[in-house]
């Protein structure tokens, strides 16, 4: 209903539209000027008003009614055909306006005659077909009981939405797409005549196949084939299916060719879419567009992105005087055609290529007032005369946000002194560096490429004749790409301080041969230093006390340092062969560390870190100690998180427990062979709010003295011997105790059992226990508190408890397979599970789904409020995949 409704309301729109065609100063002047029959246009407004009139009644009658459907479905036929007509004359006057530009010929101009008085006979006997069609709409209107001013159009509500992914997308009418995945195996299927819009991709098909199947849809008004990977190799669109396509498809709006690289080039009868607004060539293998494209003089967007064999453009290009979009980007043009000064509704412009012999025509830039966003303009050194430069009046074009000026001459001198930001790329033979260090306004600065430089040396900096001193307003620095680097002199003079005064990043990537950075010299505004990909440099972190961030990142090795807003650093080591002088360096002003894959990493001593308070170690084999001591000693007060992980040779923490009162949180994962928690956690450790233990098979029990009375979180996951003592956990005794997890173990048959579990727990997660045959009812109803129980991968639970506490809002069920025979035979009965409930889903394997959500619904709609259906249906909505989603839309 919505999305007829939708349609009905597009059709108002575009009737508004067609009122205003109608009313325009290009229609209007040319059945003037060829003398056609202004009545047939007057009595087509008013078919048209008499229409309008009793649409809103026709949107709302359509749903129960198909014989309004019909109606309504011809209607905009006739409605499309009419703006088909409108649109073809308002192209006829712009034709005769651009060539009433241009010169033309005595031969031309008869010819012009000559079609003028039969293009005349054929508009006028349209018309007439069109308004035939139309009068006879309006003579069926009564009949249908369709009555002028009945009715408001209903506010239209967002239809559901999904995303759909599937081996074949297709966009279009129903009928449509079952039609082309037909072609797909047989090729004897058709789209629709009246469809209006077709696009596929990722069809492992014969494209030209389907374009024949689409023959007869004469009126398509969007052609979109796109994704080359749809067209096996050697079945293209060829020239010979384009120019048919060209010629079937005269009222294409949009046409897009995209990423097919077989396509080489279009035949002239690309000049029959008169219609055509928006062009999509982009990552095609054309050479050359046709000079009929010229006269495309609708055309609004022109798409030639990465056509990396295009050469060249029309020569009459300035006839698309409509062009508001062309994109040009990664492509061989080396100059633009003359005039296209002309195209003065150009909004975007990305690249403008200045010709060896038309190195004037940067001027025509001058015309291009509306210009915005980004324009490249390359090939600066042919320009030969400053005036034209000037005449292009690139300061005046307020809506453009970034300029890139491309020329092969080197820069660096006084002329370039209100140059603020520079990117030098890809000077792959160049050997030196020009001397940047004079530009005097220059804040950030980036050399990239630069292949054959081997040496930064003075030429860099440049002569230094005046008070200010070489980069003296640089403040980001970035070489990258510099394959043969591998020294760097520092410009420095001991009595007045040497360059980069106020240098506050510097960036250094893909060096692979530099093996020095920062030697003694003065930065005193670096904050950040990163350098990745540089494996020879020597220095990983100079002691410069106003750094915030230091980065070094290669193959081997990845260092991140960085400053907190307390003062304090957090440092990232990753792949590091040698750690031993680098955490004695930094470990005195660090707060948080991750050590990660550091095979040579025995000892971590975290009792000699007094700053610490984030400690991650991850992926350490070969650590086995946390203390430089077998007993700790040191002060680990300002410890908060501990987290282990892939450490497979630690065994223990160090004698005597950790005494760190502020630590909350506590994980340990893939520790194979820790066989103990530290000791005197309850009183050692006596702020500890969470513990997550997975996969330490070894662990055997909690400390003497037991758990921390704050702890509000407990996760024991593949903890074999551990699960197996839980009876000695005591968990009864946490007050603050919210949320249980326990999962992986074929030992447990029965749960709870003998754990006792404390009042307060919100949250109760029991996963992969996989003899696990029956559930404690009566253990789990004094659960006062519990507001969400998960049960995941049980596949022997034989029952669920009889009753759940009140208080349960969230009940969530997976792959429970002997559940299964007592839902076919209604054994399992869903109302007692779901009192009280709001939000839950159940999600075993699919052949069960569909049975499940019949049976859900049924009691729900029965038992429980509109507002709490409204809640469950959106929680399956957010659940389900698309599949599932789909049923219990239809149910609901």
């Amino acid at each position: 209903m919505a999305a007829a409704l939708v349609g009905g309301s597009i059709l108002s729109a575009f009737l508004q539209v067609l009122f205003d065609r109608m009313a325009s100063r290009e229609v209007l002047d040319f059945f003037k000027e060829r003398k056609l029959n202004e009545r047939l246009l007057k009595k087509l407004k008013i078919m048209m008003i008499s229409v309008n009139g009793v649409l809103d009644d026709a949107e709302e009658k359509q749903v129960t009614k198909p014989a309004v459907k019909e109606w309504l479905d011809e209607l905009k036929d006739a409605v499309y055909e009419a703006d088909d007509l409108l649109d073809e004359i308002a192209y006829e006057a712009l034709r005769l306006e651009v060539e009433a530009g241009s010169q033309i010929t005595a031969n031309q101009a008869r010819s012009t005659l000559s079609s003028s008085k039969r293009e005349k006979e054929e508009m006028e006997e349209k018309l007439v077909e069109i308004l035939d069609r139309l009068e006879y709409l309006v003579q069926q209107r009564d009949a249908l009981g369709l009555r002028e001013g009945v009715g408001e159009k209903p506010s239209l509500q967002k239809i559901p939405t999904t995303s759909l992914v599937d081996d074949i997308d297709v966009c279009g009418r129903d009928h449509d797409k079952e039609a082309i995945l037909k072609l797909e195996d047989d090729n004897s299927s058709k789209i629709s005549k009246k469809a209006r819009h077709l696009s596929f991709a990722r069809i492992h098909g014969d494209g030209t196949m389907i374009l024949k199947g689409a023959c007869e849809a004469h009126f398509l008004r969007t052609l979109l084939l796109f994704n080359r990977s749809y067209w096996q190799q050697g079945r293209h669109v060829g020239n010979g299916a384009m120019n048919n396509l060209f010629l079937t498809f005269r009222c294409l709006r949009a046409l897009s060719l995209s990423l097919d690289h077989d396509v080489v080039g279009l035949p002239n009868s690309i000049g029959n879419l008169k219609h055509l607004r928006y062009l999509n060539l982009s990552a095609t293998s054309i050479v050359r567009l046709p000079d009929s494209v010229s006269t495309l003089y609708n055309l609004q967007t022109l798409i030639l992105h990465e056509c990396k064999d295009l050469i060249e453009l029309p020569t009459s290009m300035m006839k698309l005087i409509n062009l508001c979009h062309l994109d040009i980007t990664k492509t061989k043009l080396q100059a633009m055609p003359s005039q296209l000064s002309k195209l003065t509704k150009l909004l975007k412009l990305t690249d403008f290529f200045l010709g060896k012999q038309s190195g004037s025509s940067i001027n025509e830039l001058g015309k291009l007032q509306h210009l915005r966003g980004t324009l490249r303009i390359w090939n600066l050194q042919n320009v030969m005369d400053a005036q034209n430069a000037i005449k292009a009046n690139l300061k005046g074009k307020q809506l453009l946000k970034e300029l890139e000026l491309t020329w092969k001459d080197w820069i660096g001198d006084s002329s370039f002194s209100n140059i603020v930001s520079l990117k030098l790329l890809g000077c792959k033979y160049c050997s030196s560096l020009p001397p940047l260090g004079q530009v005097v306004s220059l804040k950030d600065l980036l050399i990239k490429e630069f292949g054959e430089i081997m040496v930064v040396g003075p030429e860099f900096y440049g002569s230094c004749t005046s008070l200010k001193k070489p980069f003296g307003s640089l403040e980001i620095l970035t070489f990258e790409g510099m394959s043969k680097w591998h020294e760097w002199f520092f410009y420095s003079e001991d009595d007045e301080g040497g360059a980069f005064p106020r240098l506050q990043k510097l960036y250094i990537n893909c060096c692979p041969h530099l093996t020095k950075v920062l030697p003694n010299c003065q930065l005193p505004c670096l904050t950040t230093l990163e350098i990745r990909k540089c494996p020879q440099l020597v220095s990983l972190l100079p002691r410069i006390p106003s750094f915030l961030i230091v980065e070094v990142e290669d193959d081997s090795r990845e260092v991140l340092l960085e400053k907190l807003s307390s003062g304090q650093h957090s440092l990232k080591l990753d792949r590091l062969k040698s750690l031993d002088s680098l955490l004695k360096g930094c470990l005195s002003t660090t707060e948080k560390i991750l050590v990660r894959n550091c095979d040579s990493l025995e000892s971590f001593p975290l009792d000699q870190c007094p700053q610490l308070k984030h400690v991650r170690i991850h992926g350490c084999p070969n650590l086995q100690s946390l203390s430089s001591h077998e007993v700790a000693r040191g002060d680990v007060t300002s410890l908060y998180s501990l987290d282990i992980r892939d450490c497979p040779h630690l065994v223990s923490f160090p004698e005597g427990g950790l005494a760190a009162p502020n630590m909350t949180v506590l994980r340990l994962r893939n520790c194979s062979k820790m066989t103990s928690l530290p000791e005197y956690m309850d009183s050692l450790l006596p702020s500890l709010v969470e513990i997550s233990l997975r996969r330490c098979p070894e662990l055997e029990s909690f400390p003497k003295g037991g758990l921390p009375c704050k702890l509000e979180s407990l996760e024991v996951y593949a903890c074999k011997k551990l699960i197996n003592a839980c009876s000695e956990w005591n968990l009864q005794k946490l007050h603050s105790l919210s949320r249980l997890t326990i999962g992986m173990c074929k030992e447990v048959e029965s749960f709870p059992k003998s754990l006792r579990l404390p009042p307060s727990l919100c949250s109760l997660k029991i996963s992969e226990l996989q003899n696990l045959k029956s559930l404690d009812y009566r253990e789990l109803q004094h659960l006062t508190s519990l507001r969400e129980l998960m049960i995941d991968g049980c596949p022997k639970l034989q029952s669920l408890p009889e009753g759940l506490p009140a208080t349960l809002t969230s009940f969530k069920i997976w792959a429970l397979q002997n559940l299964e025979e007592r839902i076919r035979t209604n054994a399992f009965s869903c109302k007692e599970y779901l009192d009280g409930a709001s939000a839950w889903y159940v999600e075993w394997n699919w052949r069960l789904m569909r049975q499940v959500l019949f049976r859900l619904i049924a009691v729900l709609l029965k038992s429980i409020s509109v507002r709490e259906v409204d809640a469950f249906y959106a929680c399956l909505s957010y659940y389900l995949d698309w599949r599932k989603l789909e049923i219990a839309y239809v149910l609901y």
